[in-house]
């Protein structure tokens, strides 16, 4: 309202002063401004009446009587729906696709010394109920380090086998051929030899099976048998037998029964050795249980009869079968053993040790009458394992290999029947990076102390061995391999004067490597190379090792 005030006294002022103005000029008065006092005075108040805000309510209408009079009735309805069975889709999802199995491969190279490689595996793959295959190898050399194809040799093998798993029961068994070939070319050199005359082969012809419970339980066992024969190119033969049975029976949750038992019959037949029968039977049962909550031992005794007739030996032997383990931390452990057996030994073990042995050698088992044994084992985080331990052993009738002394190349096999002692210091460790490095070292000291022999022949002193496997950037594979193994004597015979003497074989150190490029999945090269630094060292007298031995080849796996 004051703000209307404001403007009307203004439009009045203007109104009054109109007339003035419109006064001709020549009343004004030239250049002068005549003088005029407006006044303007406020007096006038607006004022506006209180609103009145009470405004009059409608009265409801009176309610007027409804007739007829509604009258309500409640009934019970029941009504009966027939069943409703919906059809309900469940949502597929698309199976993604089975990812295939590269199990089974083939390998082949070849290198100097005509040598040729062979390796090829199959299996059937994705069957919960059952598999089968076959293994095919061999390694031969057409040519070695003595008067060439006069020192080949070659190792082949075929297996077939197969493993059935039932609810309670799983079998399994395997049929097997395998061909030891090489030649006695230990002769004195410049010696006229015929090649076929010194041409040595041991063919093997195996088969086993075994039966074992699928699912652990209280009562555990396997029940093996199996059937080997050999015969080599001097009219030996050799037949060998085994049937065992191992297993454990739960008594409690921290005490438990074992038992062990096999029985072996060889029979051997040779150019001057009539075909006997040896048997060798050997019981084994302990009891397992805890002697305090961290401290595992068991107590038990081995009982074996063998009727080899060397020496005075009872065909009846007992032996103590006691062991202990005890955790220092949950990454270290203690262990020692008290024990006893009956190593066995056929032409089997000799051919396979060393294949130039003579025709007609006698094979006697070893007697282990004690042996001692103890260490520690444990982990440095998840990557690093490591051990050490010794062990002290009593032999009766531990053979040993000596050069024949009319034909050098051949050896005989020399047995101990006095109390031969053995002592082994050892010392292992491996580390394992994911599938980038794994390094496995092991190391051992040996001590011979002889009865009947004059020396522990052929049997080395020491030997150090590293294994590792190096994956770079996932598609260069790299092995390297060393052994390493020194100090084993052997006896020489001098024909011409009849004399005896020893002597040291020189220090073996071989190095192999095999780098392997992988193109895919399926298809790798590679390059092997064997003994790098071309050290022709002898295992045994008078038999030098190939020197360096490169080989090339690829791997196809599907």
């Amino acid at each position: 309202m004051r703000t209307i005030g404001i403007h009307l006294l203004t439009f009045i002022a203007i109104t009054l002063a109109i007339p003035a103005l419109a006064q001709p000029p020549e009343k004004w008065g030239e250049g002068e401004i005549e003088k005029v006092e407006i006044q303007i005075t406020k007096e006038k108040q607006i004022t506006l009446p209180q609103a009145i805000r009470n405004y009059e309510k409608i009265p409801p209408r009176p309610a007027e009587p409804i007739k007829p009079e509604i009258k309500y009735d409640f009934k019970n309805l029941s009504f009966n729906t027939p069943d409703y069975n919906p059809s309900i889709r469940p949502l597929r999802l698309q199976a993604e696709p089975i990812s295939k199995i590269y199990g089974n491969y083939v390998s082949a190279a070849f290198g100097n010394y005509a040598s040729a490689f062979i390796d090829a595996y199959a299996t059937t793959k994705r069957d919960k109920d059952k598999f089968y295959g076959f293994k095919v190898s061999h390694l031969g050399f057409g040519r070695g380090p003595v008067d060439d194809n006069n020192s080949a040799s070659s190792n082949s093998q075929l297996r077939v086998f197969g493993k059935a798993f039932g609810k309670q029961v799983t079998s399994g068994g395997y049929l097997d051929y395998e061909r030891i070939g090489t030649y006695f070319y230990g002769y004195t050199p410049g010696t006229d030899i015929n090649r076929s005359l010194i041409k040595q082969t041991y063919n093997i012809v195996g088969l086993g099976g075994e039966l074992e419970n699928t699912t652990t339980g209280t009562f555990n066992y396997k029940l093996k048998g199996a059937f080997s024969y050999l015969d080599d190119a001097y009219q030996a033969s050799e037949s060998e037998a085994t049937v065992g049975l191992t297993g454990d029976y739960e008594l409690s949750k921290t005490s438990k029964i074992l038992f062990n038992t096999d029985y072996n019959l060889i029979t051997r037949k040779d150019a001057t050795i009539e075909a006997r029968p040896r048997h060798l039977l050997r019981v084994k049962g302990a009891y397992q249980f805890y002697l305090t909550d961290n401290l595992l031992f068991s107590a038990g005794a081995t009982i074996a009869y063998e009727n080899d007739t060397l020496g005075k030996a009872k065909d009846v032997h007992l032996f103590p079968d006691f062991r202990a383990s005890y955790p220092l931390s949950p990454s270290v452990e203690l262990y020692a053993a008290f024990t006893g057996d009956i190593d066995k030994v056929s032409l089997h073990t000799l051919a396979r040790e060393n294949a130039w042995i003579n025709a007609n050698v006698g094979t006697y088992h070893t007697n282990r009458t004690a042996e001692f044994l103890g260490g520690l084992r444990g982990k440095l985080g998840s990557k690093v394992s490591y051990g050490a331990g010794l062990s002290f052993a009593n032999l009766k009738n531990w053979y040993f290999y000596r050069n024949d002394d009319a034909d050098r190349a051949k050896f005989n096999a020399a047995y101990d029947e006095g109390n031969a002692k053995r002592t082994n210091f050892f010392g292992e460790l491996s580390f394992a990076y994911a599938d980038r490095a794994r390094v496995s070292i092991r190391g051992d000291y040996f001590g011979y102390n002889t009865g009947n022999v004059a020396e522990a022949w052929h049997r080395p002193k020491y030997r150090l061995g590293v294994t590792t496997a190096f994956n770079i950037y996932s598609k260069l594979l790299l092995n390297v391999d060393a052994l390493a193994q020194g100090g084993a004597k052997a006896q020489v015979y001098e024909g011409i004067t009849g004399i005896y003497s020893t002597t040291t074989l020189p220090a073996a150190f071989d190095l192999n490597a095999k780098l392997s490029y992988i193109f895919s999945r399926q298809v790798s090269v590679f390059v092997k190379g064997n003994n790098l630094l071309s050290n022709e060292y002898p295992i045994y007298l008078n038999y030098p090792v190939r020197g360096l031995n490169v080989m090339g080849g690829i791997t196809w796996v599907f």
